[in-house]
């Protein structure tokens, strides 16, 4: 119990690693900039304030020190380069200590050849400290982190290749040869490469796992494999995306920037097709729900490649075919004014989208906007919006509406009563809810429904259970299981344990 203890705490003070390793690269630049200018007698320092400030590099350098090795502890870092790192910071550190020992008035005043050796011990400070921090920054980033960047001509005189040609966003990239595409190498990888990799490399390897390398990707991390095949439940790293963003648990961490949707849908693809590492887009199915994002790439036009049956958004087709009224300017502007949106859907006739995304702060007060273009609204976005169950009556009042999304907001069961009444409705969103199994009566009077999304709700894989019955063809995305929350709690529990074992 001491043990765990102390990792506790030197855990949490390391973590300060990070905040106060930037006071002596400050400092160090600031000094050696005024050194420089005092030197060419275009500004002149008092030598004691020189000192002072000095003395605070030492010290915070120092400080860094010992946090830096607190955060070691926490492992997940290439061995070698962490050594380094450590020995670089260290020396730094006594570097700082020697600088500030040679600018005081009492050495040179014992030794007064002393002060010969400040301004060098100075310059090699500051040099010493541009290696550490680099190494720094490869151990936290990845080694490319700090020249993936290198602007134009820089990138050609050190023979790396063109800004131009890579994409900020490697999931959009065109592939040239579409139905030859490699789905883990051309599709999957860039993924990782971009969300995952930074943690998960040869210099860095949180939880043991790295990414970068297939063998030891399919190897796993600590404990054990990270995916099953054919398997999205039971996939470790699909369970941890879907994890709240303030879970500790949460992949990619919170300030990270995180896994897309249209990401996500990809990942769990290549699971569902048997996650394979050679396999090309031709050779797998390809789902209604994958397509437009796979034609992102240029991919999904081609004759050969083979796509699964499934149901389309029917109902929507047909009243599509009906045309409507225009919605009314004075209707527009209102939404706009409380900062929602009316968007088109499509050129040949008059229905909408009617979105408050752009809006969370939507409450009950402003509700009956959402009734505003009761026949042209076919998509209604309330996303993470202050709306409660008062405010579905208005949505009731729809009736045209095919596609619902209601995720993140206060909305209970009683909702879904009002809810059922739309016989249009097929996808419906409400991950994040107070949904409970006791809206499955309710949902499965919407005979139309296809999508159902019911992630981080109440709802149990009994009440989906009871719900397909009713809606055999519909499909539910239940998203990470209480039962697969728990086995992460206890993995967890675990990793820790692991951990303080490993400094005994």
């Amino acid at each position: 119990m001491i043990h765990l203890t102390i990792f506790e705490w030197t855990s949490f003070f390391g973590r300060f690693h990070p905040l106060t390793v930037h006071l002596p690269i400050g400092f160090l630049f600031l000094i050696l900039l005024l050194e420089v200018l005092n030197k060419f007698k275009k500004l002149q320092i008092n030598s004691e304030i020189i000192s002072l400030t000095l003395l605070v590099t030492a010290i915070s350098a120092t400080l860094a020190s010992i946090l830096g090795y607190f955060l070691s502890l926490e492992g997940g870092y290439n061995e070698e380069i962490l050594e380094e790192h450590q020995f670089q910071g260290i020396g730094l550190a006594i570097f700082c200590w020697i600088v500030w020992i040679l600018s005081t008035d009492w050495l040179t005043s014992k030794a007064t050849k002393a002060k010969l050796f400040y301004f060098p011990s100075l310059i090699f400070a500051f040099v010493l400290m541009i290696i550490t921090g680099h190494h720094g920054g490869n151990l936290t980033h990845g080694e490319s982190y700090l020249t993936e960047n290198i602007p134009y001509p820089f990138r050609s005189w050190l023979g790396m290749p063109d800004k131009s040609d890579i994409p900020k966003n490697e999931i959009a990239t065109k592939i040239q040869n579409p139905t030859e595409a490699q789905v883990y190498t051309d599709i999957v990888k860039p993924i990782f490469k971009q969300k995952c990799e930074q943690c998960h490399n040869a210099t860095k390897m949180k939880g043991d796992l790295r990414m970068d390398d297939v063998k030891l990707f399919i190897k796993g991390g600590k404990h054990g494999v990270i995916f099953k095949a054919n398997d999205v439940q039971g996939s470790e790293f699909i369970k941890r995306i879907l994890l709240p963003e303030s879970d500790d648990d949460h992949m990619p961490p919170k300030g990270k920037t995180q896994i897309t949707e249209d990401e996500l849908t990809i990942l769990k693809w290549w699971i569902e097709q048997g996650a394979s590492f050679d396999k090309k887009v031709s050779q797998l199915s390809i789902t209604n729900e994958v397509k437009p994002i796979l034609a992102t790439f240029g991919i999904g036009n081609k004759s050969n490649i083979v796509e699964v049956k499934q149901d389309k958004y029917i109902v929507e087709e047909r009243i599509l075919g009906i045309n409507v009224d225009e919605v009314e300017k004075s209707s527009i502007d209102k939404v706009k004014k409380s900062g929602g949106l009316v968007l088109p859907l499509s050129q040949n006739n008059n229905y909408v989208e009617l979105t408050f995304l752009n809006n969370p702060k939507l409450s009950d007060d402003d509700a009956s906007l959402i009734a505003i273009a009761p026949t042209q609204t076919l998509w209604l976005k309330l996303s993470n919006t202050q709306i409660t169950d008062k405010s579905v009556e208005f949505i009731a009042k729809l009736p045209n509406l095919t596609r619902l999304h209601l995720e993140n907001t206060k909305i209970t069961d009683n909702s879904i009563k009002s809810i059922s009444t739309l016989q249009n409705l097929e996808y419906l969103n409400l991950i994040g809810t107070n949904i409970s199994d006791a809206s499955i009566q309710s949902l499965s009077k919407l005979k139309n429904l296809k999508k159902l999304y019911l992630w981080k709700t109440k709802v149990t894989e009994k009440g989906v259970e009871n719900l397909k019955k009713a809606l055999p063809n519909l499909v539910v995305d239940l998203g990470i299981t209480q039962q697969q929350m728990a086995e992460l709690e206890k993995a967890k529990a675990n990793e820790v344990s692991d951990d303080v074992y490993k400094k005994k």
